[in-house]
């Protein structure tokens, strides 16, 4: 089984300094609306040590696919990394799958083949994401289980 079997894309994501800046300025010019939440991972690794983090997110559905902004609040992430190695611009791509067994399967799969997984984080019931570093793309590929998102604690454009 392939790591892309079962999933599919669900965005592609870029790491801003200002989420909010960002993305007016995104639905002024695609006339496109985004949802925004704040993200505390109960359990967060990076680099495969314990490191809790939060950031904030906004994601605009754009056609069949979304498109992603990123934010990092607080603790060293691979997003302030980013930030600091690359500044703002395309972070990764994320494939999404329907069930956290199909998930963790891509996951243990691309661990299998010696990608280097960069991030984790464990959304509780909400689900689980995992980051790995895609070198020939020089950049990161997520892999996501969603069960459900709460409500956005507010919409841009």
């Amino acid at each position: 089984m392939g790591v892309g079997d079962t999933g599919s894309l669900h965005h592609t994501c870029w790491v801003v300094n200002d989420l909010e800046q960002t993305a007016q300025s995104l639905a002024d010019s695609l006339s496109i609306q985004w949802g925004v939440w704040t993200i505390e991972p109960a359990g967060c690794t990076v680099h495969g040590e314990d490191r809790p983090y939060t950031f904030r997110l906004a994601v605009a559905r754009v056609g069949d696919s979304n498109m992603e902004l990123i934010e990092p609040l607080e603790g060293l992430s691979v997003y302030v990394e980013h930030l600091q190695s690359k500044g703002e611009g395309f972070h990764h791509t994320c494939i999404i799958y329907p069930t956290l067994e199909a998930m963790r399967t891509a996951r243990d799969e691309l661990a299998s083949q010696g990608r280097e997984m960069i991030q984790s984080g464990d959304l509780g019931e909400a689900g689980e994401f995992y980051y790995f570093h895609m070198p020939e793309q020089d950049a990161a590929l997520e892999v996501l289980y969603l069960s459900e998102l709460p409500p956005p604690e507010m919409t841009i454009g």
